[in-house]
């Protein structure tokens, strides 16, 4: 182990904790100013990469139970980011599509997360970027 395992593990308690608390706060993004959660958010992006999806395909690839993802997708369409269709081709299945204030707020999540990535990569190696993937890489296979 490297000398600086304290200091990483710190460190890693210190962000985990910061970003709780952010997400009990939650994040004020939209116009209404409304407190959106880190899920909020996430289901709002896997949205806005096709525009449209099925609550299906949202549960799949957020890897969220059905339950909760129903109680997200009821805040966000209170909320006017998205709204619910019956699809076109198969009345039983439900689809979510982003309204024109929810591709607002995803292209403001989508520039401030680039924002946040340039400042965190904005002095560092290519060594360095490599190194930092490697550990990202590591976390998230041990999480998953």
């Amino acid at each position: 182990m490297a000398n600086y395992y304290n200091e990483i593990n710190k460190m890693i308690e210190k962000i985990v904790n910061k970003l709780l608390i952010i997400d009990k706060k939650g994040f004020k993004i939209g116009k209404k100013n409304e407190d959106l959660s880190l899920l909020d958010i996430l289901v709002l992006k896997n949205i806005g990469t096709n525009n449209v999806k099925s609550i299906y395909s949202l549960v799949k690839e957020t890897e969220i139970d059905r339950g909760l993802i129903t109680s997200i997708i009821n805040k966000l369409v209170a909320s006017g980011y998205i709204k619910k269709e019956k699809a076109k081709e198969d009345k039983r299945v439900s689809m979510v599509i982003l309204t024109k204030e929810g591709e607002e707020v995803h292209n403001k999540i989508l520039k401030e997360q680039s924002e946040l990535l340039d400042f965190i990569l904005n002095d560092i190696t290519l060594n360095e970027e490599k190194a930092i993937l490697k550990f990202l890489s590591k976390i998230n296979q041990k999480i998953t």
